[in-house]
């Protein structure tokens, strides 16, 4: 149960006590006094720090959830086998998942369940420390959000979606504590309960946002209204989606859209509501998330789009995001340069993550209503086409009038062009129980079983299996059809 015992987390320890990371490999978790970082707000808060930076670590946000979400959906895939990818991704890319095989998900459960272990000393100790009550309330409130936001991530990874059994469905161990043991996991609608909790007790805490520059690396209440909107969407409760969605969309508003002239991935853009901080200190360079699909100045450049993809974007006239591509490792413009460096360097990673944007909303709004909410397909129709409206220079020919499935459709294809790379893909696939078809001649040279092209939605492989080593060493239950 190592990862659940002693998981404080060594960034956060290295941050407060300034000792070596050499001093730290000799010396057990257990023999560091934890006054060291719990007696005060300001120590707790330079833990807290730590804990945004490992959320943005390779093995998390930045880098395997957002690419393992890319290609295991449609519009993505890895690049002929004769670049030599990394194996143990190819794993999520072929369907080849197995209980002792998994790729990367034992990467992401270890890093998700650190950062929980520090959010759980946070929250657990912050009324007792010594400080400032506003700042105190503040800590909390981002840490209740952060937590929230890990355990839906987590979820919607190693959990079947909402959609196949509700809430009877399996969940994941809620560990609320940094003492306590757990290995039993809670059942899907135990989990989202948890889940919308935490979130709705941190907006009881965080003050309104000032939307000064570079506030949104810091989780904020619009923040938290937004991935709340982005919970219930995967959860169905389709009202509490749109509200939420809507709370947000009238802080912000459309003038705050990129549009066809100011479609640019910058740090802290118009669109950003919540993004991790990517500093010369914590880039991860040719291991980050832009490192993957740009091989230029020594990316790695190992995912490309498919034919699917560009098709879908050539659908407008003007389609900034179609501008997003370029040349790949292969010799063809099918690279998708979303993430690009700053201009000062810093390596190839040297860019922010954005977690959610303004877009987003939208498209929760449109999807929501859609599906009965609010005002129904028109006010469908309203979101969507203010969207589409910023993404074509010819939109007379390209709004949004279909009704019935055939929006739910039009609403689906949006997302998969705007909210490309950062962490959509397969998820907005099994979701909504629509499986997952690739055509043969995208895929030829790949390594992928032919078998393996078309994946049905509730297909076990589609999330990630509880780690082998976890369950051996806790006897936790692991995940139906592994």
């Amino acid at each position: 149960m190592k990862i659940f015992k002693n998981s404080i987390l060594i960034l956060g320890l290295v941050m407060l006590q300034g000792c070596s990371e050499d001093k730290l490999d000799q010396r057990p978790d257990h023999v560091i006094s934890e006054n060291l970082v719990l007696n005060s707000v300001e120590k707790l808060d330079k833990l807290l720090t730590g804990t945004y930076n490992e959320i943005s670590r390779n093995t998390y946000l930045g880098r395997v959830l957002y690419k393992r979400a890319a290609v295991k959906g449609t519009d993505f895939r890895f690049v002929k086998t004769t670049f030599n990818p990394r194996n143990y991704e190819l794993i999520a890319y072929k369907y080849e998942e197995s209980s002792n095989s998994s790729g990367s998900c034992e990467d992401l459960w270890i890093q998700s369940f650190k950062s929980i272990n520090n959010l759980n000393l946070i929250i657990n100790n912050i009324e007792a420390a010594e400080g400032n009550e506003a700042q105190k309330q503040e800590i909390l409130g981002e840490a209740l959000g952060l937590r929230g936001m890990i355990y839906f991530d987590l979820a919607r990874t190693f959990s079947y979606p909402w959609i196949k059994e509700g809430a009877a469905s399996q969940g994941l161990p809620l560990k609320l504590s940094s003492d306590e043991i757990v290995t039993e996991r809670s059942s899907l609608g135990e989990t989202y309960e948890q889940i919308i909790s935490d979130m709705q007790n941190s907006l009881d805490l965080l003050e309104e946002n000032s939307w000064a520059q570079g506030s949104t690396q810091y989780l904020t209440k619009s923040g938290v209204k937004a991935l709340l909107a982005r919970v219930y969407l995967y959860k169905q409760d389709w009202e509490n989606a749109l509200k939420n969605a809507k709370e947000v969309i009238a802080t912000r508003g459309a003038e705050n859209l990129m549009g066809v002239n100011s479609y640019v991935f910058e740090d802290y853009n118009s669109e950003s509501i919540f993004e991790l901080s990517i500093t010369s200190q914590n880039s991860l360079g040719s291991n980050g998330l832009g490192a993957q699909f740009d091989f230029k100045n020594g990316g790695q450049g190992d995912i490309i789009a498919t034919k699917t993809f560009i098709e879908l974007l050539s659908a407008y006239e003007g389609d900034p995001r179609a501008a997003l591509l370029e040349e790949d490792k292969e010799g063809t413009q099918q690279a998708y340069i979303k993430y690009i460096n700053r201009s000062d360097g810093g390596g190839l990673s040297a860019h922010n993550i954005p977690v959610i944007r303004l877009s987003e909303m939208y498209l929760i709004a449109a999807e929501s209503a859609a599906n009965g909410a609010g005002g129904g397909e028109t006010e469908a129709q309203d979101f969507l086409n203010t969207l589409i409206e910023n993404r074509t220079t010819n939109f007379s020919s390209n709004q949004a009038t279909e009704t019935g499935e055939e929006l739910k459709e039009r609403i689906a294809e949006e997302r998969r062009r705007e909210l490309a790379l950062e962490g959509h893909g397969i998820y907005d696939y099994i979701r909504r129980a629509k499986n997952i078809n690739r055509p043969v001649d995208e895929h030829v040279n790949t390594g992928v079983d032919v078998a393996n092209l078309d994946i049905q939605a509730t297909d076990n492989r589609t999330i990630c299996p509880i780690p082998a080593s976890e369950v051996e060493a806790s006897g936790m239950e692991q995940t139906e059809g592994y």
